[in-house]
């Protein structure tokens, strides 16, 4: 249920720009969600002999089940004098969870390090010579001096996500706002990663004042003592969650036991964004009457393998779903041997991947705070939906089983609604979804995947959060 949160909040904290000065710079931003203060930015800007240098740091506190919790990251970049990237370091931490990157430019490739619980994991990806990182935009638009109607794209690499981008930018009307005690006169300008949308306000020298993003959050210009200054209570971490609940006119009856459900989708961007697979089809679609958006009938069923097939598998259709990745890091000497212990002499590849199934249900304990990778989630056995995923994933590709993570929704009795959530697929002879975080062997008809994939495949999620609506035409099962 927190991917989806912490999807936004990822891409939230590396779209607020840098302060678009070429003079050293320092800037405090307080950050707001509802209207509820959360967390502080700082960033600061300075000239080097090659270009430019931007560190930053975010911080984000919110009540976890009574306790205080918080998210932060550390970043610094360095630019060539045309803001491309050199070489960058980013740092996210969560509790006693953290995950650090290192990169390196080199000619049109990206060298990528990434530490996380005591695994350390090397990557190369192509990196075009026109890339950016997100934070060097402010220093883009800051130089080219803003006027109405100007649209740029840049391609920007997020960094927590893996992923590149193309980011458009588009200035709006010059108008005035309301900013410490007088008004400002600013130019609005919408940045687009996908369907993440944020709009910024510049002062026409270049300064920012504030962002708004999806979801309520807000990031508004103000001094450090008042950037570092929290309110005596914290926002809860099941309020933040209500904020994408989905919710239904008549909740379902015991919906883990449900085997199909038919569903109206609305509020979507296209007839076509939600997958098709043998567990759930689009049955029609239709454009929603005086709206740019469409609405989708899916039907969903659950889906048991009608026969199994032996491990490892070693069929190269499958290669990325048996590979070790960042976040599942199935060649660590730790998981493999774990995965031996639990899985032993069983062959069949469907009762090997229930046996991880229902080891990770019963010892990996639910809290509402996720590891970075497989690794981190075996030495704490804690975690919430995707932990017990990515934990999962690791563990059965280590035994020779394709396993991916899947990114959708399901049903919560305790909101009565649908829930960003997180659970893996297994090809046993055909995909199979099981949920290691709710026990389920077989993934009761309630889980809508939307998604699939790891850390990239999380900006597709933007395409959904806070737009949709879900009408319950028709439920079997659970009763």
């Amino acid at each position: 249920m927190r991917r989806a949160v912490s999807a936004l909040c990822a891409v939230f904290l590396i779209a607020v720009p840098a302060v678009a000065d070429e003079r050293l710079s320092d800037q405090w931003m307080e950050i707001l969600m509802n209207g509820k203060k959360i967390g502080f930015s700082r960033q600061k800007v300075t000239r080097t002999t090659s270009g430019y240098a931007i560190e930053g740091r975010t911080l984000m506190k919110f009540e976890v089940q009574g306790v205080e919790q918080s998210l932060s990251t550390s970043q610094t970049y360095f630019l060539d004098a045309a803001y491309h990237p050199l070489r960058f370091t980013y740092m996210q931490k969560m509790l006693n969870h953290q995950q650090f990157f290192e990169g390196v430019v080199e000619g049109k490739k990206l060298r990528l390090t990434v530490r996380s619980g005591g695994n350390v994991t090397e990557k190369t990806i192509d990196f075009d010579g026109d890339m950016y990182i997100a934070d060097a935009i402010g220093l883009l638009l800051g130089k080219k001096k803003l006027k109405e109607g100007q649209k740029y794209r840049y391609r920007v690499f997020l960094e927590p996500l893996l992923a590149s981008e193309v980011m458009t930018v588009e200035v709006q009307k010059k108008m005035k706002i309301p900013h410490r005690g007088k008004q400002e006169e600013v130019y609005p300008v919408t940045m687009k990663l996908k369907s993440f949308s944020t709009v910024s306000y510049f002062t026409p020298d270049g300064r920012l004042l504030r962002e708004i993003s999806p979801m309520g959050f807000v990031s508004e210009e103000v001094d450090e003592v008042h950037a570092v200054s929290f309110p005596a209570r914290t926002m809860s971490f099941t309020d933040l969650l209500a904020y994408s609940l989905i919710p239904l006119e008549k909740p379902l009856k015991n919906p883990d036991g449900i085997t199909a459900l038919e569903l109206r989708v609305s509020g979507l961007s296209g007839p076509a964004i939600i997958p098709d697979d043998d567990r759930q089809k689009a049955v029609s679609s239709a454009k929603s009457p005086g709206k740019e958006t469409w609405t989708v009938n899916l039907s969903v069923r659950t889906a048991f393998p009608a026969q199994s097939v032996a491990r490892p598998v070693s069929d190269v259709r499958f290669k990325t779903e048996l590979a070790s990745s960042v976040e599942a890091q199935s060649d660590d000497p730790r998981i493999v041997t774990q995965s031996a212990k639990i899985v032993g002499n069983e062959k069949d590849a469907y009762r090997a991947a229930a046996k991880i199934n229902r080891w990770v249900h019963e010892n990996v304990t639910k809290k509402y705070v996720d590891t970075f990778s497989a690794v981190e989630t075996l030495q704490t056995l804690e975690g919430e939906c995707q932990s017990h995923t990515t934990l999962f994933a690791a563990l059965a590709r280590a035994a020779g089983i394709p396993a991916r993570t899947v990114s959708g929704i399901v049903y919560s009795e305790q909101f009565g609604g649908f829930l960003y959530h997180a659970w893996p697929e297994v090809w046993v002879g055909a995909w199979v979804a099981m949920d290691p975080t709710f026990g389920q062997d077989i993934a009761d008809a309630t889980h809508v995947k939307l998604s699939a994939g790891e850390l990239s495949s999380q900006l597709q999620l933007f395409e959904f959060i806070g737009k949709i609506g879900i009408e319950v035409t028709s439920a079997k099962g659970g009763e």
